[in-house]
Protein backbone atom coordinates (compact mmCIF):
# COMPACT_ATOMS: atom_id res chain seq x y z
CA UNK A 1 0.00 0.00 0.00
CA UNK A 2 1.49 3.39 -0.74
CA UNK A 3 1.40 6.19 1.83
CA UNK A 4 0.58 9.78 1.84
CA UNK A 5 4.46 10.50 2.17
CA UNK A 6 5.60 8.45 -0.91
CA UNK A 7 4.39 10.89 -3.58
CA UNK A 8 4.36 14.43 -1.41
CA UNK A 9 7.51 15.32 -3.14
CA UNK A 10 6.31 14.81 -6.32
CA UNK A 11 3.47 16.85 -6.13
CA UNK A 12 5.45 19.52 -4.65
CA UNK A 13 8.03 19.93 -7.06
CA UNK A 14 6.76 23.15 -8.25
CA UNK A 15 9.23 25.56 -8.05
CA UNK A 16 10.69 27.80 -11.51
CA UNK A 17 13.35 29.65 -12.81
CA UNK A 18 14.08 33.44 -13.12
CA UNK A 19 16.07 35.60 -15.64
CA UNK A 20 15.94 38.87 -17.01
CA UNK A 21 13.39 38.92 -19.29
CA UNK A 22 14.51 40.51 -22.81
CA UNK A 23 10.89 39.70 -24.78
CA UNK A 24 7.80 41.16 -24.28
CA UNK A 25 4.83 39.07 -25.88
CA UNK A 26 1.89 40.67 -26.77
CA UNK A 27 -0.92 38.02 -26.88
CA UNK A 28 -1.77 35.66 -23.41
CA UNK A 29 -3.05 32.24 -24.17
CA UNK A 30 -5.00 30.45 -21.74
CA UNK A 31 -6.10 26.80 -22.63
CA UNK A 32 -8.04 26.17 -19.44
CA UNK A 33 -10.47 29.15 -19.64
CA UNK A 34 -12.98 28.34 -16.93
CA UNK A 35 -12.62 24.98 -16.68
CA UNK A 36 -11.23 22.92 -13.10
CA UNK A 37 -8.27 21.31 -13.50
CA UNK A 38 -10.34 19.10 -10.53
CA UNK A 39 -13.10 18.54 -12.88
CA UNK A 40 -11.52 17.63 -16.29
CA UNK A 41 -9.12 15.15 -14.98
CA UNK A 42 -10.84 11.49 -14.69
CA UNK A 43 -11.53 10.22 -11.41
CA UNK A 44 -12.08 6.68 -13.17
CA UNK A 45 -10.99 5.33 -16.74
CA UNK A 46 -9.62 2.09 -18.43
CA UNK A 47 -8.80 -0.16 -15.58
CA UNK A 48 -7.98 2.38 -13.17
CA UNK A 49 -10.26 3.97 -10.16
CA UNK A 50 -8.89 6.80 -7.76
CA UNK A 51 -8.91 6.29 -4.00
CA UNK A 52 -8.86 8.64 -1.23
CA UNK A 53 -5.54 8.78 0.73
CA UNK A 54 -5.86 12.53 2.01
CA UNK A 55 -4.24 15.72 0.12
CA UNK A 56 -1.66 14.69 -1.23
CA UNK A 57 -0.71 18.34 -2.67
CA UNK A 58 0.32 20.62 0.06
CA UNK A 59 -1.69 23.74 0.26
CA UNK A 60 -1.04 26.61 -2.01
CA UNK A 61 0.30 29.42 0.25
CA UNK A 62 -0.82 32.58 -0.70
CA UNK A 63 2.49 34.26 -2.10
CA UNK A 64 4.68 31.27 -2.04
CA UNK A 65 6.27 29.97 -5.06
CA UNK A 66 4.21 27.38 -6.07
CA UNK A 67 0.93 29.85 -5.79
CA UNK A 68 2.97 32.28 -8.36
CA UNK A 69 4.01 29.37 -10.43
CA UNK A 70 0.64 27.22 -10.84
CA UNK A 71 -2.61 28.16 -10.59
CA UNK A 72 -4.14 25.33 -10.10
CA UNK A 73 -2.79 21.41 -8.81
CA UNK A 74 -3.93 18.05 -8.62
CA UNK A 75 -2.84 15.08 -6.77
CA UNK A 76 -4.25 12.28 -6.64
CA UNK A 77 -3.54 8.24 -6.49
CA UNK A 78 -4.73 5.62 -8.72
CA UNK A 79 -4.89 1.54 -8.50
CA UNK A 80 -6.12 -0.94 -11.35
CA UNK A 81 -8.29 -4.01 -11.03
CA UNK A 82 -4.42 -5.69 -11.07
CA UNK A 83 -3.25 -4.43 -7.53
CA UNK A 84 -0.65 -1.86 -9.07
CA UNK A 85 -0.70 1.88 -7.65
CA UNK A 86 0.05 4.66 -9.92
CA UNK A 87 0.29 8.48 -7.91
CA UNK A 88 -0.34 11.11 -10.64
CA UNK A 89 0.41 15.04 -10.21
CA UNK A 90 -1.13 17.76 -12.54
CA UNK A 91 0.21 21.10 -11.91
CA UNK A 92 -1.18 23.87 -14.48
CA UNK A 93 0.82 27.77 -14.87
CA UNK A 94 -1.69 29.75 -16.57
CA UNK A 95 1.49 32.02 -17.07
CA UNK A 96 4.79 30.71 -19.08
CA UNK A 97 7.56 33.93 -18.87
CA UNK A 98 11.09 33.86 -18.10
CA UNK A 99 10.33 34.35 -14.61
CA UNK A 100 7.04 32.06 -14.00
CA UNK A 101 7.93 28.46 -15.87
CA UNK A 102 7.43 24.65 -15.04
CA UNK A 103 10.20 23.38 -13.12
CA UNK A 104 11.16 19.91 -14.43
CA UNK A 105 11.49 16.84 -12.03
CA UNK A 106 15.12 16.18 -13.30
CA UNK A 107 15.56 19.29 -11.13
CA UNK A 108 13.60 19.49 -8.54
CA UNK A 109 14.29 16.01 -6.98
CA UNK A 110 17.82 16.01 -6.66
CA UNK A 111 16.66 19.46 -4.76
CA UNK A 112 15.06 17.17 -2.09
CA UNK A 113 17.75 14.77 -1.41
CA UNK A 114 17.43 12.39 -4.68
CA UNK A 115 19.64 10.87 -7.06
CA UNK A 116 18.83 10.20 -10.54
CA UNK A 117 20.10 7.03 -11.53
CA UNK A 118 17.67 6.42 -14.93
CA UNK A 119 16.75 9.30 -17.36
CA UNK A 120 15.25 7.92 -20.60
CA UNK A 121 13.59 10.06 -23.71
CA UNK A 122 10.26 8.14 -24.69
CA UNK A 123 7.03 8.80 -26.61
CA UNK A 124 3.04 7.69 -25.70
CA UNK A 125 1.83 6.32 -28.76
CA UNK A 126 -1.88 7.03 -29.35
CA UNK A 127 -2.17 5.87 -33.20
CA UNK A 128 -2.98 9.01 -35.07
CA UNK A 129 -0.23 10.73 -32.73
CA UNK A 130 2.51 9.94 -30.28
CA UNK A 131 3.60 12.27 -26.48
CA UNK A 132 6.88 12.66 -26.12
CA UNK A 133 7.62 11.89 -22.45
CA UNK A 134 11.00 11.70 -19.81
CA UNK A 135 11.13 8.53 -17.33
CA UNK A 136 13.48 9.30 -14.63
CA UNK A 137 14.11 6.80 -11.46
CA UNK A 138 14.94 8.38 -8.63
CA UNK A 139 16.74 7.24 -5.34
CA UNK A 140 16.64 8.07 -2.22
CA UNK A 141 17.25 6.30 1.17
CA UNK A 142 14.10 4.96 2.17
CA UNK A 143 12.83 4.46 -1.36
CA UNK A 144 12.68 4.35 -5.26
CA UNK A 145 10.55 6.06 -7.25
CA UNK A 146 9.94 6.02 -10.78
CA UNK A 147 8.49 8.88 -12.42
CA UNK A 148 7.36 9.32 -15.96
CA UNK A 149 5.99 12.54 -17.17
CA UNK A 150 4.98 15.29 -19.77
CA UNK A 151 5.09 19.26 -20.21
CA UNK A 152 3.15 21.31 -22.40
CA UNK A 153 4.22 24.73 -23.36
CA UNK A 154 2.23 26.54 -25.60
CA UNK A 155 1.48 23.97 -28.51
CA UNK A 156 5.24 22.54 -27.59
CA UNK A 157 5.89 19.11 -25.32
CA UNK A 158 9.40 19.79 -24.06
CA UNK A 159 11.60 16.75 -23.26
CA UNK A 160 14.54 18.79 -21.96
CA UNK A 161 14.89 22.03 -20.05
CA UNK A 162 16.71 23.22 -23.03
CA UNK A 163 14.07 22.62 -25.17
CA UNK A 164 11.50 24.30 -23.02
CA UNK A 165 13.67 27.54 -23.39
CA UNK A 166 13.69 26.99 -26.63
CA UNK A 167 10.10 26.44 -27.34
CA UNK A 168 9.19 29.04 -24.97
CA UNK A 169 11.68 31.55 -26.82
CA UNK A 170 9.48 30.78 -30.47
CA UNK A 171 6.39 31.34 -28.46
CA UNK A 172 7.55 34.76 -27.60
CA UNK A 173 8.65 35.80 -31.32
CA UNK A 174 5.53 34.73 -31.95
CA UNK A 175 3.95 37.29 -29.68
CA UNK A 176 2.31 34.85 -27.29
CA UNK A 177 2.31 34.49 -23.78
CA UNK A 178 1.26 30.65 -23.36
CA UNK A 179 -0.03 28.65 -20.33
CA UNK A 180 1.44 25.39 -19.45
CA UNK A 181 1.21 22.18 -17.26
CA UNK A 182 3.21 19.49 -16.39
CA UNK A 183 1.74 15.77 -16.22
CA UNK A 184 3.51 13.23 -14.06
CA UNK A 185 2.68 9.67 -13.18
CA UNK A 186 4.90 7.52 -10.62
CA UNK A 187 5.20 4.40 -8.84
CA UNK A 188 7.37 2.97 -6.38
CA UNK A 189 9.89 -0.18 -6.59
CA UNK A 190 13.53 -1.27 -7.89
CA UNK A 191 12.08 -2.77 -11.80
CA UNK A 192 12.57 -0.09 -13.90
CA UNK A 193 11.61 -1.41 -17.05
CA UNK A 194 8.17 -2.36 -15.38
CA UNK A 195 7.58 0.76 -14.03
CA UNK A 196 8.12 2.86 -17.14
CA UNK A 197 5.83 0.57 -18.75
CA UNK A 198 3.33 0.78 -15.92
CA UNK A 199 3.15 4.70 -16.17
CA UNK A 200 2.49 4.95 -19.61
CA UNK A 201 0.15 2.96 -19.73
CA UNK A 202 -1.63 4.70 -16.72
CA UNK A 203 -0.95 8.42 -18.87
CA UNK A 204 -1.88 6.78 -22.15
CA UNK A 205 -5.45 5.90 -20.63
CA UNK A 206 -5.36 8.85 -18.86
CA UNK A 207 -5.56 10.89 -22.02
CA UNK A 208 -7.62 8.78 -23.73
CA UNK A 209 -10.17 9.44 -21.16
CA UNK A 210 -10.57 12.98 -21.11
CA UNK A 211 -13.60 14.69 -22.84
CA UNK A 212 -12.14 15.96 -26.24
CA UNK A 213 -13.39 19.23 -25.27
CA UNK A 214 -10.61 20.04 -22.42
CA UNK A 215 -8.07 17.69 -24.76
CA UNK A 216 -5.87 20.88 -25.42
CA UNK A 217 -5.59 22.06 -21.69
CA UNK A 218 -3.28 18.51 -21.52
CA UNK A 219 -1.79 18.65 -25.41
CA UNK A 220 -2.09 21.54 -27.09
CA UNK A 221 -4.94 22.34 -29.40
CA UNK A 222 -2.79 21.09 -32.77
CA UNK A 223 -1.99 17.36 -31.44
CA UNK A 224 -5.28 17.19 -29.12
CA UNK A 225 -7.38 17.52 -32.74
CA UNK A 226 -4.99 14.18 -33.64
CA UNK A 227 -5.59 12.49 -30.35
CA UNK A 228 -9.60 13.39 -30.47
CA UNK A 229 -9.78 11.37 -33.65
CA UNK A 230 -8.56 8.39 -32.18
CA UNK A 231 -10.67 8.80 -28.79
CA UNK A 232 -13.98 9.27 -31.56
CA UNK A 233 -12.44 5.41 -33.09
CA UNK A 234 -11.99 3.49 -30.26
CA UNK A 235 -15.85 4.36 -29.03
Amino acid sequence: MIHRRDFILGAICVAGSAGAQALRPRRRVELMGSAKLEDITPQKFGSWQEIHVGDVIQPRTEGSLAAELYSQMVGRVYVNTAGNYVMLAVAYGDTQSDVLQLHRPETCYPAFGFAISESKIGSIDLGAARVSTRSLMAKAADRIENITYFTRLGEYLPTTQVEQREDKLRTAFAGIIPDGILVRASSLGDDWSASVALNRQFLKELILAIDPKYLPVFLGTRLAALVSGTQTASR
